[in-house]
């Protein structure tokens, strides 16, 4: 659970951190959109929906973080 919400803290950090960066935003947007509607109600907040992806759907968890580690958006 820890691995899942450090990582979670780290992804939702980078994304505030390139906010403002149109490109590298993008790409947070088509994720959490791809990845997020699953395991969010329209209430929980984005750090929440990236923890519950990872404890309750794993595998796409993990390739959400290595499409972010691509784009060189998140580091280990």
């Amino acid at each position: 659970m820890k691995e899942i919400s450090d990582m979670a803290m780290k992804i939702f950090n980078a994304y505030e951190d390139y906010y403002l960066d149109k490109d590298k935003s993008k790409v947070f947007e088509t994720l959490f959109e791809k990845y997020l509607t699953a395991v969010e109600d329209g209430k929980t907040e984005t750090y929440e929906a990236i923890v519950l992806l990872g404890i309750n759907h794993r595998p796409d968890f993990d390739q959400m973080v290595k499409v972010l580690k691509d784009h060189s958006l998140i580091t280990d």
